[in-house]
């Protein structure tokens, strides 16, 4: 539960973060073709930035459901020798 917390939080701040760099940018005094360039290359940094945010969290999720069934094939194991050895006369 607190890492769906702690990525809300962070996608929260990107967005809030991107509205302000957006509100900033139309504010600016530049011509609407300065001002275009600046919104789309800020947008295009941003998605490029998500990208790799999202990539590095499905990683690391990746190496959590691996490190779980390790430990869950780990204690199949523990309990199958557990069994046989109690079984034994």
């Amino acid at each position: 539960m607190i890492r769906n917390h702690k990525v809300g939080t962070i996608l929260t701040f990107a967005l809030g973060a991107g509205v302000g760099v957006a509100a900033a940018l139309h504010l600016a005094p530049k011509t609407a073709t300065e001002l275009n360039g600046n919104i789309v290359a800020r947008a295009r940094d941003g998605a490029d930035q998500k990208r790799g945010t999202v990539k590095d969290l499905n990683r690391r999720a990746q190496q959590i459901v691996a490190q779980a069934q390790d430990n869950a094939q780990d204690a199949i194991e523990a309990g199958q020798k557990s069994y046989t050895q109690a079984k034994k006369p």
